[in-house]
């Protein structure tokens, strides 16, 4: 057996190609001619003008970006064939520090390997020695990592911690790599126009979960987008992740009927004018939405249009975000939407409703939201019902958990269920026109 999977990127992006390029189901049934093919189209491949762009911060100095060869598709093809000539199979232990199960073949630096440093700069590797350990198995397939790398501005690396979602992810590049070799059109890594890679991350995501029939939601995958340059002077790398939770949501929301006002959110979180733009122009713009999933942030304020009074998608589309994202629990969920329920009758019943409302919109502190819920408890005595609008059970542990901190997310779910359930009768006053649903369904279409 040559491969095994090894957590290095790098080395797992090009072990991923390599199984994708030969058809392999199984890492195991890769073999050395598989390898002596996947070299030929390497060699093919990067010895064209735009993949040698990409290249140049891939692997600066080596046979194809080093200006002082002259033949470098010969210089390419006997390197690679070294390499291969010279791996074993894989053992028990091993100094590698990819696999850990072969001896390494020579001290590697960034021209061989991504973003290990140069050999000079002794101080950067572990006991002062001049580049890291890597087998020829590790080191070959890290050459060719590049066939499943985005174009994003600089280039992107995807390593998800599922191998199902890196299987998916390959194919679809590789897909990419073998229309360019029947259009003889050679264009370079991966590219979809994408230079932020937030949004790159978002929809590569959604795009594997839309293309592809699995049961995404037992996944429970994470993804990590390496964002790099590895230039000999100025390498630059960012790093992003999606976490499982965020991964989750995204697969159940696809399947989920209100599908389309998610996108709605998402459409809302861009930070620009979007109007009269296609998402082409608009796609790189920078997006609160995704920007805040990715730092653990709430995005509750992206369901609720308050100036239009409108809640975009229902209470169903809410709970997916509520329970996967935010791991908000059942009984806190029901007890904000009977709350929610609540307010929405004593506000149509009183003839203070209208007023109501709007002292729960305009609440900026903790101490003005609890005075409107006061106010509300009043009326709901006015109008001779004398149950509690909410006990201190559910005020403690249900409405206010973390009492100051949290109070605007209660208020974010409360707007939204009031306007979802008061949609009829905020229309029916006057408040609001119906020309709000139809903003909001022209919106969708784009």
């Amino acid at each position: 057996m040559i491969y095994t999977w090894t957590g290095n990127p790098f080395v797992d992006a090009g072990i991923s190609a390599i199984q994708e390029l030969n058809g392999k189901l199984r890492l195991g049934d890769i073999t050395i001619d598989d390898l002596k093919m996947v070299a030929k189209q390497v060699v093919s491949l990067y010895t064209t003008d735009n993949w040698k762009k990409n290249l140049f911060s891939v692997f600066p100095n080596n046979p194809v970006t080093n200006p002082s060869i002259k033949d470098k598709k010969k210089r390419l093809e006997s390197y690679l064939n070294e390499l291969i000539q010279g791996i074993m199979p894989l053992s028990e232990v091993g100094n590698c520090i990819a696999c850990g199960r072969r001896s390494s073949y020579r001290e590697m630096t960034k021209t061989d390997v991504p973003l290990t440093g140069s050999g000079s700069l002794r101080n950067y590797f572990s006991f002062a020695v001049e580049g890291a350990d890597y087998c020829q198995a590790c080191t070959f397939a890290v050459q060719c990592s590049p066939l499943v790398f985005y174009a994003c501005g600089k280039l992107a690396l995807i390593h998800p911690n599922s191998h199902k979602v890196m299987r998916y992810w390959a194919k679809r590049c590789v897909e990419a790599v073998q229309r360019q070799i029947a259009s003889n059109n050679y264009k370079g890594c991966f590219n979809e126009g994408f230079t932020n890679p937030m949004n790159a991350l978002f929809h590569i995501t959604q795009d594997l979960i839309l293309s592809y029939e699995e049961r995404w939601v037992e996944e429970n995958a994470t993804i990590r987008i390496y964002h790099f340059t590895n230039y000999n002077q100025g390498p630059e790398l960012d790093m992003y992740d999606l976490p499982s939770p965020v991964f989750r949501f995204l697969a159940y929301v696809r399947q989920h009927p209100r599908f389309g006002d998610w996108l709605t959110v998402v459409r809302r979180g861009y930070l620009g004018k979007l109007e009269g733009k296609t998402e082409d122009e608009y796609k790189n713009y920078r997006n609160g939405v995704y920007q805040r999933l990715l730092s653990n942030q709430s995005i509750l304020s992206y369901f609720v249009d308050v100036p239009n009074k409108a809640a975009i998608g229902d209470w169903s589309l809410l709970r997916v975000y509520l329970k996967e994202v935010l791991q908000m629990s059942d009984a806190r969920i029901e007890s904000i939407k009977r709350l929610g329920d609540e307010i929405a009758n004593i506000i149509q019943a009183s003839p203070n409703g209208k007023r109501r409302l709007g002292q729960l919109e305009m609440a900026k502190t903790y101490a003005s939201f609890r005075m409107a819920l006061l106010r509300l408890m009043r009326e709901r005595i006015a109008l001779k019902d004398e149950t509690p609008l909410f006990t201190f059970d559910d005020y403690v542990e249900n409405l206010f958990p973390d009492g100051a901190l949290g109070w605007k997310e209660t208020q974010d779910l409360l707007l939204f269920r009031l306007y979802e359930v008061l949609h009829p009768w905020l229309i029916a006053e006057g408040i609001i026109i119906e020309e709000v649903e139809e903003e909001i369904e022209e919106t969708l279409e784009h």
